[in-house]
């Protein structure tokens, strides 16, 4: 494809650009010389932490010198617009991929990693397109440093040992980046002008982060033995269908010679074998029925999850979302996946830490020379893990999911402490999604309806909100009210994992969920009246609200 590029003189050009790292105190010296038809407009090289107003404009044919100072150790960057057409505010098309990192090193020993850069190829505008002011998502290449599953680069790391990484989000696009099977530590975060680093009882334990146009981010990273995939949560931006191929035909064909994924898809091989988790108690037993599901009020005719356990069944009729799966920390459970759909399809286990041959990855988990399989029609797969933490989690589709996710595969997944009981009561799951049947069509649900049935809280009593978004191309916000207004209740968990002491605190009920991600609060209500917690999104003037009668 026709893209623009930088390059060092008398080198190739390079996508990313190439990488500028120095040591703080560094004195630069760039030339920028112009050997396109158009402007180029340079954002990021001067003196960090900048201003992004600070640009330089290099007209065609000419050149431009610059001098500056580096400021602060941290991770920035550096991009260029050339005369196309912007999405929040970058560059979309053959100049979307004018973008480098700009690392500054503290003097001294710097400690090895490895930097990733974003970027997004774009035929038109996901923002008009999300508002169906055209007809479909555009044409897109998202790519990992120049790259595009399956042709990431493929990494191998020990066991064990710490992995640091720095990733700079150069597109015009939202990205929330999921780990599978582990968490990772976020450690510092920026803009691409400031790089903020956070103290060590402020770093965050996520399986899901979400970077923002022009955002960075560091992070920490202990790999476990298996085979693991770090992706987009955004359908869309890790579809077959968006390849270079499909862009230049001007087509959305399925292909990619079986592959089904593409985009923004990092593979990681760790070797071994993951530690077994300390077990207790008999191993549980059940069967998960992936079946046809009839339209409802909400949701046309598509998929849904059945339960099978000591030959009863649950739900009784096929829903979307799949029933609650509440399982216990420590008790082992065997779970075979029956498909009985006209389609093959797989089921991922989110934030689960499992074996990466049950996680769902068909074609990519493995364990020894056993490779995660596609279930096909009429077919079943036997999977076998030991929930290691209490928490909330999820289970959906991992195989053409474009057309399953919305289609209603997808169910909530939670892990008790050993002898605890889940209390419906007291303890609300929400789970969003949308009505389809495409990723970005239909009404936002929560729990499968536009119009949730009221609840009933009583006043004094603690009861847990677990918000689960698994959208497939929308964030936004949720908060909760009360008569007066906003409301606070106290953080819990994030992704499933317990959030530490210094971060389980009271704060604004209000929080941006992006899909993939997983939060947890505690609310006690403290008079009478109607609450309402509430999920929107702005840039599509949509909402879904659910009533809390206090009593």
């Amino acid at each position: 494809m026709k893209v623009y590029a930088f390059g060092e003189e008398g080198e190739s050009l390079q996508v990313p650009a190439p990488l500028i790292r120095v040591p703080e105190g560094t004195a630069i010296h760039v030339t920028l010389h112009n050997l396109l038809a158009t402007t180029a407009v340079v954002h990021g090289l001067h003196q960090h932490p900048g201003d992004a107003k600070t640009v330089v404009e290099v007209p065609p044919q000419e050149t431009r010198e610059l001098r500056f100072v580096v400021g602060p150790p941290g991770t920035y960057e550096y991009y260029a617009s050339a005369g196309g057409d912007l999405e929040s505010g970058r560059p979309l098309r053959e100049d979307s991929q004018l973008a480098g990192a700009f690392v500054i090193d503290p003097r001294g020993e710097v400690a090895l990693d490895r930097i990733f850069v974003m970027g997004l190829w774009l035929s038109g505008s996901e923002t008009a397109a999300v508002r169906h002011e055209v007809a479909t998502l555009p044409h897109m290449i998202p790519v990992i440093n120049g790259k595009s599953w399956p042709y990431t680069e493929r990494l191998t790391y020990p066991a064990g040992e710490p992995v640091h990484w720095r990733w700079i989000n150069a597109s015009g696009g939202g990205h929330p980046m999921h780990m599978h099977g582990s968490y990772f530590r976020v450690n510092s975060t920026g803009d691409g002008e400031t790089d903020h680093v956070f103290p060590s009882r402020q770093q965050l334990t996520v399986a899901t982060y979400r970077f923002g146009t022009g955002t960075t981010m560091a992070m920490d990273w202990t790999p476990p033995p298996g085979h693991w995939i770090f992706h987009c949560h955004f359908l869309p931006h890790v579809s077959p269908q968006m390849t270079v191929a499909n862009a230049l035909e001007n087509t959305f064909t399925m292909g990619h010679q079986g592959n089904h994924m593409a985009g923004l898809v990092l593979g990681i091989t760790v070797p071994g074998n993951r530690p077994e988790v300390a077990a207790h108690g008999r191993t549980r037993k059940l069967r998960l029925l992936v079946r046809e599901r009839p339209a409802s009020n909400d949701l046309p005719a598509g998929f849904g999850y059945q339960i099978e356990e000591e030959h009863k069944f649950f739900p009784e009729k096929i829903t979307a979302p799949g029933p609650l799966l509440v399982l216990e920390r420590g008790q082992p459970v065997d779970i075979t996946i029956v498909n009985q759909l006209h389609e093959s399809t797989a089921v991922h286990w989110h934030a689960i830490e499992l074996e990466s041959y049950y996680d769902g990855v068909a074609g990519w988990g493995a364990h020894g020379n056993k490779v995660t399989p596609v279930i096909e029609p009429g077919g079943s797969f036997r999977i076998h893990f030991t929930p290691p933490r209490a928490g909330t989690f999820m289970y959906h589709t991992h195989l053409h999911d474009e057309e399953q996710l919305p289609a209603g595969l997808y169910g909530p997944l939670i892990v008790l402490e050993p002898g605890a009981k889940f209390d419906p009561a007291h303890d609300y799951v929400a789970m969003l999604s949308r009505g389809g049947p495409g990723p970005i069509d239909g009404p936002f649900l929560l729990n499968g309806s536009s119009e949730p049935a009221t609840l009933h809280w009583r006043i004094g009593e603690r009861y847990r909100l677990r918000l689960i978004n698994i959208v497939a191309f929308d964030g936004g916000t949720f908060i909760l009210r009360g008569p007066e207004g906003q409301l606070q209740w106290r953080a819990i968990a994030k992704d499933g994992a317990d959030l530490p002491q210094e971060q389980a605190v009271m704060q604004e009920a209000r929080q941006i969920v992006h899909p993939g991600e997983i939060y947890d609060f505690e609310y006690q209500p403290t008079s009478a009246g109607i609450l309402q917690l509430e999920f929107s999104n702005q840039l599509l003037k949509m909402k879904v609200t659910q009533r809390i009668e206090a009593q």
